[in-house]
């Protein structure tokens, strides 16, 4: 019982920590991109930009299936990694 008990809090406790790095990290990129110079260089290369996260999360996505597999638990979160890179560069790349 008390094990089930500290693997939920730890459960949630990773949880947390991941959103709460998530909500730091888009924080320091909106701060970012508000500057007007970083956002002109984002506007001119958005397609770059687009290419290499999605190059990215194919990359991540391909060492985690291969270093690691997809059976554990880092391979999983790079794996994750890897999707949400994807998926990012590939709203980039196709115009809405």
């Amino acid at each position: 019982m008390l094990e089930s008990l500290s693997a939920v809090v730890g459960t949630l406790a990773t949880m947390a920590g991941l959103v709460v790095l998530v909500g730091v990290l888009s924080h320091a990129l909106a701060w970012v991109l508000t500057r007007r110079s970083t956002a002109r260089w984002v506007w001119n290369y958005w397609n770059g930009l687009g290419g290499a996260i999605l190059l990215g999360g194919l990359g991540t996505l391909g060492y985690a299936w291969i270093v690691f597999g997809l059976h554990t638990k880092v391979g999983s979160l790079l794996a994750g990694v890897g999707l949400l890179l994807l998926s990012a560069g590939l709203w980039m790349l196709i115009p809405v």
